[in-house]
């Protein structure tokens, strides 16, 4: 897999504001593939005879997936991470090589790049990135397109000439 060029993974422990469950069916072969995708282990938990029960992986701050060992029911869990500054194309190759179901690099009609993969339990984890070079693009699509109930912060503007 590419070296990751963006930040460091922040191994502190704290309130987890969100993180996803996945339950799978070999622990050791779900961590060993999500460390293709840029994940570490923060930490694994024993359980009775001291066999693991649960692994505690994270790829950058707030992205953390616990996953404990059971019988998945396949499809039914998915999660989409930030990639940062990461080659989404040698990590597509890197899952390919360790046996994912891959799909991407995908361009969005939303602008972002997207990498999609699932381990062998049927999980489902998304990696998407902005198509930095259509920047001024995507801001002039979103002041034409994107409507809803959300304030835009102060400094920020979709419009490519206030930036």
């Amino acid at each position: 897999m590419p070296e990751k060029t963006g930040p460091a993974v922040d191994r502190s422990i704290y309130p987890m504001p969100m993180f996803i469950n996945f339950v799978v069916s070999d622990l050791a072969a779900a961590e060993a593939l999500y460390t293709e995708a840029g994940f570490v282990t923060l930490a694994t938990i024993p359980g009775p005879g001291s066999v693991p029960s649960l692994v505690h992986l994270r790829r950058e701050k707030y992205q953390d997936i616990l996953m404990t060992q059971g019988v998945p029911a396949r499809g039914t869990t998915s999660a989409s991470f930030a990639a940062g500054d990461v080659d989404l194309a040698g990590v597509a190759d890197g899952l390919r090589s360790a046996g994912a179901d891959v799909a991407g690099p995908t361009d969005t009609l939303w602008f972002t790049t997207d990498v999609s993969f699932c381990d062998a339990d049927g999980n489902t984890v998304i990696l998407t990135a902005p198509r930095v070079a259509d920047q001024a693009q995507a801001r002039a699509w979103a002041s034409d397109q994107i409507s809803g109930d959300f304030e835009i912060p102060e400094g920020f503007s979709f419009d490519s000439t206030s930036r």
